[in-house]
């Protein structure tokens, strides 16, 4: 029998999705083992709550550290499965990783021992395939799962929205959290009065007041524009619930994609209303219409010489447009010095459409004279 001189890792991982394993098996097995072969010195690695399909997990870079560090020359596991669910990055490591550092791997269950010629130890890789193939299958029953889950109208997003919280009666039901509540109210009443999303900002945290973040986690944080715009958007405030607006890019990789509209699962009325229909699509129709994009900007022409305009930044990072037909051609003096501040156009520009009703789809092209007043060409 080896004489362990190094300490010896034993290392424990137990997912969500792990149902019939425990830690608290897991570590009485392995100490049995230890028990049985005289080990004594021996240090333990536990991952609880992690997948085995991610290898990015503490306990386990702890572990590599330590090995890189030369403090441990074994490594014992109850099963493959602890180990990873990844074949390729489990086969990475038990083949490369662990021989090139002089690690001897012990799987109990399987009965696989590197330091032993074993039959078992030849089998390694398609016990790996198995266990990832479950992981796969699993998966696929989770989202299948939750698919339904959100087309009953319940709720199975992560962070449970600002002014609301899972009802103690049904895990998947969204109640209203009176506190939090005021702060929607709050939000939605300053989009009403104020002409830009960066007001709003500016005048909660003036306010002071709380962010989502500083409610639940005591951190201390700003409102954001982006932030103010996900809650005015979210039709979860009138009542609605509207998933599967995202997923992860495989089971084994935790990076998410967007998913296409038609693929989004709306349901009406599954939970209380904050703010009531007609406020937020009013919000929505003023916010909303106030959205240009590159190539309309492209778009405007100043007024004298009837070249393009550009956007360029000045002091204080504020934008504004200027006639690049003057700056290249000073000594013909082709068009005078003039410059329109991007803020002020916007606002005018978009009260002049309003009051003409006038389609953003139907503009060609806008025409900005030496006065600042905003002529529109339509198609």
């Amino acid at each position: 029998m080896k004489i362990w001189n190094k300490t010896v890792a034993l290392y424990l991982r137990l997912s969500k999705e792990d149902k019939n394993e425990s830690i608290d098996k897991q570590l009485k097995l392995l100490l049995d083992y230890l028990n049985n072969n005289g080990i004594r010195n021996y240090k333990t690695y536990i991952d609880d709550g992690y997948t085995g399909t991610n290898f990015n997990r503490p306990s386990f870079k702890k572990m590599i550290l330590d090995i890189e560090a030369k403090l441990i020359d074994t490594i014992i596991v109850k099963d493959l499965s602890r180990l990873g669910r990844d074949y390729i990055k489990l086969g990475e490591f038990v083949e490369h990783y662990f021989p090139t550092h002089n690690i001897r791997f012990i799987s109990i269950n399987d009965n696989i021992d590197t330091q032993n010629d074993s039959a078992y130890n030849d089998i390694l890789p398609f016990k790996s395939i198995l266990n990832d193939l479950y992981a796969k299958d699993l998966s696929k029953k989770i989202r299948s799962s939750i698919k339904i889950m959100q087309n009953n109208g319940l709720w199975t997003g992560g962070c449970i929205p600002l002014g609301y919280k899972q009802s103690k009666k049904k895990k998947n039901k969204l109640i209203v959290n009176p506190k939090e509540k005021e702060i929607v109210e709050a939000i939605f009443s300053l989009a009403l009065k104020l002409n830009t999303i960066n007001d709003i900002k500016n005048e909660l945290n003036k306010n002071n007041q709380p962010t989502l973040s500083k409610i639940r986690k005591n951190k201390n944080t700003l409102w954001s524009t982006t932030t103010i715009k996900n809650i005015l958007n979210n039709e979860v405030y009138i009542g609605n619930l509207v998933q599967n607006k995202h997923q992860r890019l495989s089971y084994k990789y935790r990076v998410t994609i967007n998913n296409p509209k038609a693929q989004w699962i709306k349901c009406n009325n599954t939970h209380d209303a904050i703010i009531d229909k007609d406020t937020f699509f009013k919000v929505q129709k003023k916010f909303n219409n106030k959205k240009i994009n590159k190539t309309f900007l492209n778009n405007i022409y100043c007024f004298e010489c009837k070249h393009k305009l550009s956007i360029r930044k000045g002091r204080n990072n504020k934008k504004y447009f200027c006639c690049n037909f003057y700056k290249n051609n000073l000594k013909n003096k082709c068009c005078t010095a003039h410059a329109f501040s991007y803020s002020i156009f916007i606002k005018e520009f978009f009260e002049s459409i309003k009051e003409n009703n006038i389609k953003l789809d139907k503009i060609c092209k806008i025409e900005i004279s030496k006065d600042k007043n905003v002529y529109i060409f339509l198609s």
